[in-house]
């Protein structure tokens, strides 16, 4: 399986955008309706979170999508909780103009549990197609976490625990590849509650996106 070269750079996407990420490279069907976790934002459910209260300047949120390039600047300490919503926009805005999750819904349970469903699109499919993941997500050192996936369905296929078990273990490592090298990114914390994410670390005060078509390794 390709997996894409660069990875959307809001920091708080990107921790949980991995959740949803893990069922993307196993494209089986596109038929199904989106399963509606009940979360609603708006674009200023996204401004609130990122400018007010993670006090990170973007310079365009819509160049920030999986598949874009980006830098970052300067480095700042923040322990904040962010609700299902805000982090739900963080996703959903970053990838709105080019980025292949849409009508993205995150919502937090209790103990570090995560559940997300959105629509799914892929240059390289002819169809685009809903996802629901459940799972459980931890961190395991400054710039890396894990996830244990419980639920993962793609349209009405169930995706098989071995699918689902190598699908993770190849982003994860992935993931965690790109995470070390972002500058000032330091994961003290992460603790998931219901409706919402405490975040306690360092994070950038500035990230820029700049556009870059869709690149595969």
């Amino acid at each position: 399986m390709k997996i894409l070269k660069y990875i959307l750079a809001a920091i708080l996407a990107i921790i949980i955008g991995t959740a949803c990420y893990v069922g993307y490279g196993f494209w089986k069907v596109t038929h199904g309706k989106q399963v509606d976790l009940g979360v609603k934002y708006t674009e200023q459910t996204y401004d609130d979170a990122v400018a007010k209260k993670a006090g990170v300047f973007v310079n365009d949120k819509g160049s920030l999508y999986l598949g874009s390039k980006f830098r970052t600047e300067g480095e700042q300490h923040i322990d904040q909780t962010f609700s299902s919503e805000e982090i739900s926009a963080i996703q959903n805005y970053s990838n709105s103009t080019k980025g292949p999750f849409h009508d993205v819904q995150i919502k937090f349970l209790s103990n570090n549990q995560i559940e997300a469903s959105g629509i799914v699109s892929d240059p390289r499919v002819p169809q685009t197609g809903p996802v629901y993941v459940k799972g459980t997500l931890w961190n395991t050192g400054p710039r890396s976490f894990d996830i244990a996936v419980s639920d993962l369905k793609v349209g009405d296929y169930v995706v098989p625990a071995p699918i689902v078990a190598q699908a993770k273990a190849e982003f994860i490592g992935y993931v965690n590849n790109i995470l070390s090298g972002i500058d000032g990114l330091k994961v003290e914390k992460v603790e998931i509650k219901d409706g919402g994410v405490r975040f306690v670390g360092n994070i950038p005060k500035k990230v820029y996106g700049y556009d870059t078509d869709i690149v595969t390794k």
